[in-house]
């Protein structure tokens, strides 16, 4: 560099070329000037996911790309031969995402990526898929069945049978009405579920179904054996016979058919049975098979019940109504006057409201049999493990009711119903005691009680004592 010094300032007025370019290069590091941009160019060529079976979705990756962002892509498909070469484009496959035709089976598919930005673009191919493999149409191997009564009211229930073919397999099921030898089918309108009510239309006919399987590859039916021919149903009760009346001697009693299922018409036939106070030992009473009994004197101090038999075209079937009762005799009743002995006095007798006579326990002597006059179960039958209330009048030889008479009551078989301690009879010989079945108790049958009633004096096998068995059923 040359400096001239004309005066007291210095210039520079020329520099070597070296200087110049790397004060050049200088200003740029600084920011003064700009990079160009460059287009796209492929570092990891683009790849395809996906099962290649007709009628599956195959997805495309763009790949890698170096060059100046933001970089746009596009894409499009093309099918090739099996070789995976002649490859051409497929009309309007220009998504990231492609789903294989029946036009793609035994094909390659491949798909080419366009990369572009501000600089220019780039293209890049995946590789071929493998051949495109079709979707076989369902095929049946087990027919289809149907299980259930053939009777009106019970259920029908369908399977598909068993298949092969490409899945997912889609069924559709059809219910037929044919007619008894299992031809002339039709189609039941909105009969479509796995399940069919049988109805009353049903009767005379067999059903049957016709299963539709269906999946990408096609469709295939098959069809079930006929059920037998539907018969009507007998008839079964839903709710048991009521009786309604005055329980007085002279009065009438009536009762209702109860509820019944079952095909139509259904025709009723009554019989009328008479009872023990604890529903036991009934027997029919002869003659009474109308819906209406009219009580006699026969009937007095008894229960009753009726039994209602339903009648169909299939069968009969019959249903028993509570007990009602005990009948009491009516109060206008002609009574024959017979010819009685005076009963001794006993010590502490009493002359009760009613008009009976009672006398202490205590005052019975041994010579007296005591007597378990009458028994009242309310209700007349265990519902379950419901406890019953059962009241006992204890009596002595002379027809006095006895009070503080120690009555006791035991469960048979041992264990059916919780034990209780011995009680106490009131003024008017009644005791009232309540049972309860244990576990250990059948949900239907019969519980046998026995009974025991004896004074204080001591020994249980002293004449004063005695013991009865009964009755009660035990109803689910």
């Amino acid at each position: 560099m040359h400096v001239f010094r004309p005066g007291p300032r210095a210039v520079v007025i020329a520099a070597a070329a070296g200087a110049i370019g790397l004060f050049a290069a200088g200003l740029a590091a600084a920011g003064g000037a700009t990079t160009a941009a460059t287009a796209p160019a492929n570092t990891s060529s683009p790849a395809i996911s996906g099962t290649p079976t007709q009628g599956s979705t195959l997805t495309a990756s763009s790949g890698s790309w170096s060059g100046t962002t933001p970089i746009t892509f596009t894409y499009g498909w093309q099918r090739c031969d099996g070789a995976g070469l002649n490859c051409a484009s497929v009309a309007g496959a220009t998504q990231q995402t492609y789903a294989l035709t029946g036009d793609d089976v035994g094909k390659t598919v491949r798909v080419v990526v366009t990369a572009t930005n501000s600089a220019g673009t780039g293209t890049a191919s995946s590789t071929q898929t493998s051949a495109v493999s079709g979707t076989s149409a369902p095929t049946n191997t087990v027919a289809p069945a149907i299980t259930g009564a053939a009777t009106v009211g019970s259920t029908l229930t369908g399977s598909n049978g068993a298949w092969t073919g490409s899945s997912p397999i889609d069924y559709q099921t059809q219910w037929q009405r044919c007619d008894s030898s299992g031809s002339g089918c039709a189609s039941m309108s909105g009969e479509t579920a796995s399940t069919h009510t049988v109805a009353t239309a049903d009767v005379g006919h067999t059903l049957r179904i016709v299963v539709t399987a269906s999946n990408a590859g096609g469709s295939g039916q098959a069809t079930s054996s006929p059920t037998a021919v539907i018969g009507a149903a007998g008839p079964a009760n839903t709710a048991i016979p009521t009786i309604s009346g005055s329980k007085v001697e002279g009065q009438r009693l009536s009762t209702t058919n109860g509820t019944w299922s079952g095909a139509t018409s259904i025709t009723y036939a009554y019989a009328w049975y008479r009872c023990d106070t604890n529903g036991s030992n009934c027997a029919a009473i002869a003659g009474a098979t109308a819906a209406t009994y009219a009580l006699t004197a026969a009937d007095v101090g008894h229960d009753l019940h009726v039994i209602v038999t339903a009648t169909n075209s299939t069968g009969s079937s019959s249903a028993r109504s509570d007990d009602i009762g005990p009948v009491t005799a009516s109060a206008t009743t002609t009574t024959t006057t017979t010819t009685t002995t005076t009963a001794p006095a006993l010590g502490g007798t009493v002359r009760l409201p009613n008009g009976q006579t009672s006398v202490p326990a205590a005052n019975v002597p041994e010579t007296d049999r005591l007597t378990i006059s009458r028994i009242q179960v309310s209700p007349s039958r265990i519902q379950g493990r419901a406890p019953v209330a059962i009241t006992f009048t204890i009596t002595e030889t002379n027809k006095y009711v006895v009070s503080g008479a120690l009555v006791y009551v035991l469960g048979l078989p041992y264990g059916w119903a919780a034990k209780s301690a011995e009680q106490v009879t009131t003024a008017n010989g009644t005791v009232t005691i309540s049972v309860a079945p244990t576990a250990k108790a059948p949900r239907t049958g019969a519980l046998v009680l026995f009974v025991r009633a004896r004074t204080p004096k001591g020994s249980l096998l002293a004449g004063s004592s005695t013991r009865r068995l009964i009755q009660v059923r035990i109803r689910p």
